[in-house]
């Protein structure tokens, strides 16, 4: 029986040869996609599976957000060159509606996994990896096994540690930090802008 990996590696080969056969010009063109393509990718939209080694977001020159709709699949992913991520975030970047201006690098629709973990700017679904998950914003659920941090979460945060700038929702880990919080924190320590406890912590005023 064929090795799953042989197959995986198969699969993005024969995938990368086909998205090879357009030509640049037509790759500058054409902007949906449908079915399976390989990412990083300057695609507009990306309907049904992206594949690849890292997230669209390090194609950065493109005047608009690359969106994925679907299953995102990144492997190893970006969460090699994370490690210093894992730091408190800072509340003098949570000024004014910052979401409502800013252009994300890439956004996606559904699931997202990855081994090392994502750097996906906006993630609306769930973010699963074995390592870490970060980016501007996610509206859904985040299970990462070392840590989550996000400027702003709508939902669910799970992992060994969690940062977060504005928090709607639950954080549950070793370790929770949100700047503005409205829900709930539970670990072995819960900061956010009211207090700092162990075990749960909450605050449930709006701003």
């Amino acid at each position: 029986m064929p090795n799953p990996l042989t197959l995986l590696l198969f699969l993005l080969i024969t995938v990368a040869g086909v998205g090879q056969s357009t030509s640049g010009e037509q790759q500058d063109t054409i902007k949906n996609y449908y079915g399976i393509r390989v990412i990083p990718s300057r695609a507009m939209n990306i309907y049904g599976i992206a594949i690849g080694p890292v997230g669209s977001e390090v194609v950065c020159f493109m005047s608009y957000t690359k969106k994925s709709h679907g299953l995102n699949i990144q492997i190893p992913g970006q969460g090699f060159n994370s490690v210093f991520m894992i730091k408190p975030i800072q509340a003098k970047a949570l000024t004014g509606n910052k979401m409502d201006t800013i252009q994300v690098g890439a956004l996606h629709n559904g699931l997202i996994v990855s081994p090392m973990g994502t750097l996906t700017s906006q993630i609306n679904g769930v973010s699963l990896s074995g390592w870490m998950s970060a980016g501007l914003k996610l509206n859904g659920f985040s299970f990462n096994l070392v840590y989550n941090r996000y400027e702003y979460l709508n939902g669910v945060s799970i992992g060994m540690v969690n940062h977060t700038g504005k928090m709607n929702g639950v954080q549950v880990g070793l370790v929770n930090n949100a700047t503005k919080l409205r829900g709930i924190q539970l670990g072995l320590w819960n900061t956010n802008q009211k207090r700092s406890l162990p075990l749960i912590n909450w605050c449930f005023e709006k701003e």
